[in-house]
């Protein structure tokens, strides 16, 4: 069963590894990967010997506010850094059923075709037949609210059908504004008596991931000038993705960049930006760097992984047991899905 993906599991913080590195001597940690580590990190020496070893090492902490929560993790790959790459991009976009109920790229321009396969569970439906601003079930705009239900004639023996197709049309107008405006189209939730502007939250998050400020400022800026900047050595992949964390399945449509600096052949840096999430999340952003080295005259790669991430289960209004929860799972998921890239592109190399 493939675990939770780490972009989108209610984990944590987008402090990101970049800086003054190179490529590793035989059997040493490459300098940038342990600088990392141990400030942005702070993992101890100890962990690094049994990230060397082999293992995966993570660790989560709490966020600058009470609905945040922040997940770093790490692990050395026996592959190169080509290959690690290349399965991180088909396991986001693996469905296996169980964790991954459903996922679809956006063409340019969208299309409903994009979304042939996204659908609603039943009880999102009925939810949808009461949803009002400021009482809805699903995270969803005012504006989206009105579009759905104004669209739907709930009297009719397909009204089932019917709101399915309006949701697909809801997300692909949605992201059809995001590729013209940018930030400026994100969703303001309006499912409850407060609104959440998910602009406001990823500004938030942004300005508190302080290293990926620092480091990646070309990134940083494509981000959020999206899609006036321009990115050399980026790629661009819009997609959705619906999950069940084993409460209520979630739609997330995401911002992906797949970047390749230039002047640096031995990093690649995938950054997932959430744009909208149908429960739980009030905002997200993740970056995995993948950086090529050398071990014993063979390749090997290190994936550094971090996440932060804003959502109603984190409020303190939910409990320091919810609280305690929601840190667990996010550490849990880094690991599990971290170790599984590990088997997996091992495996293949003949090396385990």
């Amino acid at each position: 069963m493939k675990p939770t993906r780490l972009a989108s599991a209610m984990t944590a913080s987008v402090l990101l590894l970049t800086g003054a590195g190179r490529v590793a001597s035989d059997n040493t940690l490459p300098k940038d990967v342990e600088w990392y580590l141990v400030n942005a990190g702070r993992f101890a020496p100890a962990d690094l010997t049994a990230l060397e070893s082999g293992r995966v090492i993570a660790r989560v902490e709490e966020g600058s506010t009470d609905s945040e929560v922040i997940v770093i993790a790490a692990v050395r790959i026996r592959t190169t850094r080509e290959q690690t790459v290349a399965y991180y991009g088909q396991m986001v976009s693996f469905v296996d059923g169980k964790v991954t109920l459903a996922f679809g790229r956006f063409s340019t321009p969208p299309v409903l075709a994009d979304v042939g396969t996204l659908t609603l569970d039943r009880d999102e439906i009925d939810a949808l037949k009461s949803c009002k601003p400021g009482d809805c079930d699903l995270k969803i705009g005012g504006a989206g609210i009105d579009q759905i239900r104004g669209a739907v004639d709930w009297a009719a023996p397909d009204a089932a059908a019917e709101a399915q197709r309006a949701v697909q049309q809801a997300v692909v107008d949605y992201v059809t504004a995001y590729l013209q405006r940018g930030d400026e189209a994100l969703v303001t939730y309006n499912d409850s008596s407060k609104p959440v502007s998910l602009q406001d939250q990823w500004r938030g998050i942004l300005a508190n991931s302080l290293y990926f400020l620092e480091y990646q400022p070309v990134l940083r800026d494509y981000l959020t000038e999206y899609p006036r900047a321009s990115l050399a050595g980026g790629r661009d992949i819009i997609y959705w993705v619906k999950e069940n964390y084993g409460l209520k399945p979630v739609l997330s449509i995401v911002h992906g960049v797949v970047y390749q600096p230039p002047e640096r052949a031995d990093h690649t840096t995938i950054v997932q930006k959430q744009i909208f999430a149908s429960h739980y999340y009030d905002g997200s952003l993740a970056v995995a760097t993948v950086i090529g080295a050398t071990e014993a005259g063979k390749p090997v790669s290190y994936v550094v992984y971090a996440n932060r991430s804003r959502g109603d289960l984190l409020r303190g209004g939910f409990g320091g047991l919810k609280r305690k929860v929601a840190r667990d799972q996010a550490q849990k998921a880094a690991v599990q899905t971290l170790q599984t890239m590990q088997t997996a592109l091992e495996k293949a190399a003949g090396v385990r």
